[in-house]
């Protein structure tokens, strides 16, 4: 599936449906893409590019997907990994300017390598802090995470 679209508000609700893979391209929008319930089928890549935008991925851990790709302009963002995640899954986000969050569900094992300029990561829950990689200790399939960015905030947040 694939969207293209500019300026918007909306919510788009992908809870059960079988995607392979999901790309969405928008301009300046507020919205939020949610999976409440499993991706019944593998889905080999989600890919969303955003410009100047406030947006939520929800239930990402439901999405069943292998690599996510998001790349955003200045904007608040909030990548949330709630469900039950099926697969090791590598997610490589570069944004230029501004807020980022990003929710991990307690037990989840990740690894988080942060490059980029001027940031402030803030830690919420119990992580291990290596110089610019954040890891947090679990079992089943494991987040890794290649995050690039220019000036913003990051927060890491196991709950």
């Amino acid at each position: 599936l694939e969207i293209n679209a500019g300026a918007y508000q909306g919510d788009l609700d992908f809870s059960g449906v079988p995607l392979t893979r999901l790309s969405i391209s928008d301009g300046a929008s507020q919205g939020k893409i949610r999976f409440d319930s499993l991706n019944p089928v593998e889905m080999s890549s989600l890919h969303y590019a955003t410009g100047a935008s406030q947006v939520d991925l929800i239930g990402l851990g439901n999405a069943n997907v292998e690599n996510i790709y998001f790349d955003a302009g200045p904007g608040s963002y909030t990548l949330d990994f709630s469900g039950d995640l099926q697969l090791d899954t590598e997610v490589e986000i570069n944004y230029g300017l501004g807020d980022l969050k990003i929710i991990i569900p307690k037990g989840v094992p990740a690894l988080i390598t942060v490059e980029g300029g001027l940031n402030n990561v803030e830690l919420r829950g119990t992580w291990n802090v290596s110089g610019n990689e954040y890891s947090l200790e679990g079992s089943g399939p494991q987040l890794t995470f290649d995050i690039t960015l220019g000036l913003g905030n990051l927060q890491l947040i196991s709950q």
